[in-house]
């Protein structure tokens, strides 16, 4: 059994299943719900998953905020929440619970995310995580999970050997219960690639009228959108990495991503789309608006991608 204490705050539909799973493995885990604390509190996660298969999942604790688990020694704070910086700095809100041996990992999207946490807490190791899953939580406490679940996991900054062996284990009890789990030497080129499907697909779906991946994807102009934003991402993020942007599972180029999303057997509903539809604030910021900030301060011009963020911001406005 691991003798580990974590902390996952946001824990909704992603957050659930990696927490499952490291309890699973004998991890103690602490879970920060909100919206759906009543429900969670009285029945747990009601989990169906094509991956792991069905079944409730309790967590050690349950708590509503980060405050009501003060009392417990974390060695890792795994942070879920959408990455929202436009709107506030929401890396105080885990400050109670940082603790002398604790490890942050950020389990969010997009360009940047780390900054406001490395600010706030210098002495604390930083871990960058990238997840790609196909989850969703269609009503509080009911988690529907399909077959992917994967992370990428990267130290931000300096680090000693402590640090690296401490997520070393870490990320071999999300193996042991099925969660792939890989940890590299530099996790931003692999932003950037994720950033590449984010940028386009997540976005377009919003802008174009609540399109999903198919239907986005039958219309020949808005494809050829789709392929402009992401020769954009990776003109922009191979200029900041100094390099090619890496492969994922043999993907790559614009061409690679949009291939490999047409033949996927169910279409997608981007997790932007969701967040439209339910009236909640989108991650245009950290998906779109800083990724432009660094092509403008590398001279990059990147037109097909400020078009569709000035725009998305004007519907949010209308919308949320």
């Amino acid at each position: 059994m691991a003798d580990i204490n974590v902390l996952l705050v946001g824990t909704g539909a992603l957050g659930s299943i990696y927490a499952w799973r490291l309890q699973e493995g004998g991890v103690r885990v602490t879970c920060v719900c909100r919206s759906n604390y009543a429900a969670v509190e009285r029945s747990g996660f009601r989990i169906k998953s094509d991956m792991y298969g069905n079944g409730t999942y309790r967590p050690t604790h349950v708590v509503p905020t980060v405050e009501a688990a003060i009392g417990t020694e974390f060695d890792f704070i795994i942070f879920c929440t959408k990455a929202l910086p436009n709107l506030s700095d929401n890396s105080d809100i885990i400050s109670s619970a940082v603790g002398p041996r604790t490890i942050i990992l950020l389990i969010q999207n997009g360009i940047g995310i780390e900054e406001p946490f490395h600010a706030r807490y210098p002495h604390t190791p930083i871990v960058s995580v990238i997840s790609y899953i196909d989850v969703s939580q269609p009503e509080p406490g009911i988690i529907e999970h399909g077959s992917i679940s994967s992370l990428l996991m990267g130290i931000y900054g300096n680090h000693n050997d402590s640090t690296k062996h401490r997520l070393d284990a870490l990320s071999k009890v999300w193996n042991s219960q099925g969660a792939l789990c890989k940890v590299v030497n530099d996790i931003q080129p692999f932003r950037w690639l994720k950033l590449v499907w984010n940028a386009s697909f997540n976005t377009v779906s919003v802008v174009s009228g609540g399109n999903n991946t198919r239907e986005m994807l039958d219309n020949p102009q808005c494809k050829e959108l789709l392929r402009n934003i992401m020769r954009e991402v990776y003109c922009i993020g191979e200029a900041v990495t100094g390099a090619p942007l890496p492969e994922r599972m043999g993907i790559s180029g614009p061409d690679g991503f949009i291939d490999e999303t047409d033949k996927r057997d169910v279409a997608v509903e981007p997790s932007m789309l969701m967040d439209y539809r339910a009236r909640r604030p989108m991650e245009h910021d950290v998906i779109l608006n800083r990724p432009l900030q660094v092509a403008r301060q590398l001279g990059i011009h990147a037109p097909y991608m400020e078009a569709v963020y000035a725009m998305l911001v004007m519907v949010e406005k209308t919308n949320v």
